[in-house]
């Protein structure tokens, strides 16, 4: 049943005044919420300028929608959030764009170096922005569109000089101040990071949240975030660069941590963000004390807030001595704060824990993800720490590393090992040749390394795979099993193996296209790095018959999306690296 309409302009908001709406459209969502269900916060066409962010407290079935993603625009004024939703149940954001002036960085060309600074010539629309820190600062390709790949890769992050902040030396001409020396030389492209941390959409404890026609130009730090999140519908939600910037959001296109139930992911785009595009992950936490078989104290290493996982949570737990194999699990009765990184979990039967264990949500989210672009990113396509994944008819298109990672840590304490994952019918275009660059297009790569197994039943199929001059690899598997390798076209004049193996089991191929018209490549080798060895991986079934059929690609990319090949359409032969066959960057990317 519908509600009331509650137009922002009702309350003092008005588009194209550039006066701070922040107040007035604050007050017009909280009368909605007052009013009861099933109510509409209303954005009347134009631009709305916010001086701090939109809290969205406690909403039950509330829909803030615009006149479209080119037709209203959320402009922030400051390094400050816009949406903040807690506590809400069946939020809709909708029809909507956000941006942010000034912006979370700068660009442009190097003209002077000196070992604590860079004169960086600034490039239109990016501004020489006076009395900032400068955090992180990577050479860039504007000729790709992209981050610097191959042997121009580098970037360095730095925590920034405190008695120094970037400063006008002339006109259009910023001083960056280094707290160490750099490898960059005059002439470089950058793309340079302000220090902040604030997200365009920062959701807490939310239920069914709906992200429909949304379009995310840049944010102080990622573009859609959510924690503790039971259910998320993610429709045409597009984080892009605007107005010929090199860089949209600072950070992840999306970040989604110690989510439940369900993450379903559609018809959306990543470009041009300085991290990930999707990053899902719940958190390890440590058992510190033992007070009974039945109650623990549990510490975390991230932020505080990561201990709050609710009553009625199942956990599982895993040794410190093979932390991503699980050997039990409890459900949460109570918690209660012990000290400032600590909590007491009581649970509902004896665990029989160890010190030093590590603990994390059992209960993660299924995702499926279908017609996703993830496009010219510093990092990974998507970075996947959950169980239950589906990804199909999505294009991955120069990610600085892999399109798709699988990487519990224990270095960022994020967990889980993937197991039932399916990649069906992508296309993965010069991917993993920069920053970010792993053993494989897609790679399942524990940090550390086990072993045992830990990723089970993989499936890779009917995808295209045209890689790029310094493209490491097909796959990198690291404590897989069950992985299956079929159908799929694979286009490359590296001599780079297809397969990387580290102490896996039952990693089979068959029925693939492989066209490589420079070199003979081995199908697959040995990992030789520390603890990989040969004798704890078996049943390798890659035959280089595995990879000697003769088929087109089954999926290309259009401006339509991934779309079976149609051999009418696409008459070239596939037997080159053209990627004028497939569709150009600049259209894919919009």
């Amino acid at each position: 049943m519908l509600g009331a309409i509650f137009s922002v302009v009702t309350y003092g908001a008005y588009p194209n005044d550039n006066i701070d709406d922040t107040d007035a459209v604050k007050l017009a969502i909280n009368k909605a919420i007052e009013a009861g269900q099933n109510n509409i916060v209303l954005f009347q066409s134009g631009t709305y300028n916010f001086k701090s962010v939109i809290g969205i407290y406690n909403a039950n079935k509330l829909t803030v929608m615009g006149q479209g993603m080119q037709q209203t625009l959320l402009l922030g004024n400051a390094p400050a959030a816009m949406f903040q939703p807690l506590n809400c149940r069946e939020l809709t954001i909708t029809a909507l764009a956000i941006d942010f002036d000034p912006l979370p960085f700068t660009a442009g060309y190097v003209v002077s170096v000196n070992p604590t600074y860079l004169d960086v010539q600034i490039v239109s629309p990016h501004k020489a922005d006076i009395d900032r820190q400068v955090s992180a600062i990577l050479r860039y390709n504007p000729t790709m569109m992209r981050p610097a790949f191959g042997p121009d890769t580098y970037e360095i992050y730095q925590d920034p000089p405190l008695d120094r902040n970037t400063s006008l030396v002339s006109n259009n001409i910023l001083r960056i101040p280094l707290k160490n020396p750099t490898k960059f030389v005059i002439g470089d492209p950058i793309v340079a990071r302000y220090s902040h941390n604030r997200h365009a959409i920062d959701a807490q404890d939310v239920t069914d949240l709906n992200i429909h026609y949304v379009t995310i130009y840049t944010s102080w730090l990622m573009g859609l975030v959510a924690m503790r999140a039971k259910g998320l519908n993610i429709n045409n939600y597009h984080v892009i660069p605007r107005s010929g910037r090199w860089m949209s959001t600072p950070v992840d296109c999306m970040h989604f941590s110690d989510c439940r139930n369900y993450i379903n992911i559609t018809d959306s785009k990543c470009v041009a963000q300085g991290d990930d595009g999707l990053n899902v992950h719940a958190f390890y936490l440590q058992v510190t004390q033992i007070i009974s078989s039945a109650s623990l104290i549990l510490r975390e290493y991230n932020w505080p807030d990561v201990l709050n996982v609710g009553a009625g949570t199942r956990m599982e737990f895993s040794s410190s001595q093979q932390p991503f194999t699980v050997y039990t699990s409890a459900t949460v009765v109570s918690t209660s704060i012990q000290g400032p990184n600590a909590r007491v979990f009581v649970f509902t039967g004896p665990v029989f824990a160890n010190v030093g264990d590590w603990v994390s949500v059992a209960d993660t989210p299924v995702l499926t993800v279908r017609n996703l672009t993830v496009a010219n990113n510093r990092a990974r396509g998507v970075l996947l720490k959950t169980r239950r994944v589906q990804i199909t008819n999505s294009l991955f298109i120069g990610t600085s590393g892999p399109a798709v990672l699988f990487e519990p840590s224990l270095d960022w304490h994020e967990s889980v090992a993937a197991q039932d994952v399916k990649l069906l019918q992508n296309v993965y275009i010069n991917c993993n040749e920069g920053i970010a660059r792993q053993g494989g297009v897609i790679s399942f790569a524990p940090f550390p390394p086990q072993l045992n197994r830990i990723f089970y039943d993989v499936i890779i199929q009917s995808s295209t795979f045209l890689f790029g001059p310094y493209t490491e690899g097909l796959l990198q598997s690291i404590n897989a099993a069950n992985v299956y390798i079929k159908g799929n076209y694979i286009a490359t004049n590296s001599s780079t193996p297809l397969v990387t193996i580290c102490n896996s089991l039952n990693i089979c191929a068959h029925n693939n296209t492989f066209v490589n018209n420079r070199f003979s490549v081995n199908s697959y080798i040995y990992d030789t790095r520390s603890l990989c060895r040969e004798e704890l991986s078996d049943l390798i079934g890659l035959p280089a018959s595995g990879f000697d059929s003769h088929f087109a690609p089954p999926v290309v990319a259009t401006k339509a999306g991934v779309q079976p090949y149609d051999h009418q359409t696409y008459t070239d032969s596939f037997n080159t690296m053209d990627l004028s066959n497939i569709l150009s960057i600049s259209n894919i990317i919009g």
